[in-house]
C-alpha cells in the first residue's frame, strides 16, 4: 500500500469513528429524559446551575441504581451537565465517571484523554490530538528495549529480568501484536534460550522487532509509521477541553428539568 493510500485510509477510519462517537453521544443530548426520571423527579426539579455538585451526586445515585437504559442515559446527562457547569472542579471527575459507564472503546479513550488534559491544565485546556499509543513510561520503555536486545542475543534470563521492572510487562502486553507468537510466545522463548543458543528470526520478524524498539525509544516524536505499528492501526483521538460540552454531547444551556424535559429557564 502506498503512503498516500495509507494516509487516506487513516483519514477515512478516523472520520468513521467520529461518526460513531457522535451517534453514541446523541441520546445524551435528548431533551426528554422522562422515561427514567420518575424515581428522582423531585430532586431533578430542584437542580440549579448554581450547584453543579448536586448534578454530579445525583448522577452517581442514578448510575448505581438497578434499572434499564433510560436511567443510564439520565446518569450520563447529569454527569455531563455537572462537568460543563463547573469544569475546574468537576470536569475531570465527570470524564472519568462517564468513561466507567462507556462501552464503546473509542469513546472511552476519548473520555480518558479529556480527563488527562483537564488534570494537567486544572480545567483549562486546548485542542489536542491524542495518540492511541499514549505517553509511554520511559523506565518501562528502556526495560522493554533491553529485554528485546537480550532476547535477540539468546540471553533469555536477562530478558526476563528486564521485564520484571515496573511497568515493563504491561507495556509489552499492550503491544503484543508486534511480536512473533505474541507475548506468550516471547516469554516461552526467553525461558528456552540460553547462550550460545539464539532465536531464529526471519528478516521480516527481525525488522518488525527493531522497528518496534525504535518506536518505543522515539517517545512522543515518533513517526506516523511508528504509531501505526504501536497502535495496530487505531485512529487518533481528538480531545478538546475548551469544547467540553461538545465533547460530552450535552446542551448545557438547558440545565433545568421541568415536566419531563430539560429547559433553558426554570
Amino acid at each position: 500500500m502506498t503512503a498516500s493510500r495509507r494516509a487516506m485510509l487513516i483519514v477515512l477510519v478516523t472520520a468513521l469513528c467520529a461518526i460513531a462517537w457522535s451517534t453514541t453521544l446523541g441520546s445524551r443530548d435528548s431533551s426528554d429524559d422522562s422515561a427514567g426520571s420518575g424515581e428522582w423527579l423531585d430532586r431533578l426539579e430542584a437542580l440549579s446551575p448554581a450547584d453543579a455538585l448536586a448534578y454530579f451526586e445525583l448522577a452517581e445515585e442514578v448510575a448505581d441504581a438497578d434499572g434499564d437504559q433510560p436511567p443510564h442515559d439520565l446518569a450520563e446527562r447529569l454527569y455531563a451537565l455537572a462537568g460543563v457547569l463547573d469544569q475546574p472542579r468537576l470536569g475531570r471527575s465527570t470524564c472519568l465517571a462517564l468513561a466507567d459507564l462507556e462501552d464503546h472503546p473509542q469513546a472511552k479513550r476519548r473520555l480518558l484523554a479529556l480527563a488527562g488534559l483537564l488534570d494537567q491544565r486544572g480545567g483549562v485546556g486546548s485542542a489536542h490530538q491524542t495518540n492511541p499509543a499514549g505517553d509511554l513510561d520511559p523506565v518501562a520503555v528502556l526495560a522493554v528495549a533491553e529485554a528485546l536486545s537480550h532476547y535477540r542475543k539468546g540471553q533469555g534470563a536477562r530478558a526476563l529480568a528486564a521485564l520484571a521492572r515496573p511497568g515493563a510487562m504491561e507495556l509489552l502486553e499492550a503491544h503484543g501484536h508486534v511480536l512473533r507468537g505474541g507475548v506468550r510466545g516471547f516469554l516461552e522463548d526467553c525461558r528456552l534460550y540460553r547462550p550460545p543458543r539464539k532465536p531464529t528470526l526471519s528478516p521480516n520478524d527481525l525488522m518488525t522487532m527493531l522497528r518496534f524498539e525504535a518506536a518505543l525509544l522515539a517517545g512522543p516524536h515518533r513517526s506516523w509509521s511508528s504509531d501505526l505499528l504501536l497502535t495496530n492501526g487505531q485512529p487518533f483521538i481528538e480531545a478538546d477541553p475548551d469544547r467540553l460540552a461538545d465533547m460530552l454531547g450535552v446542551d448545557a444551556s438547558k440545565p433545568y428539568f421541568r415536566h419531563g424535559r430539560w429547559l433553558a429557564h426554570p
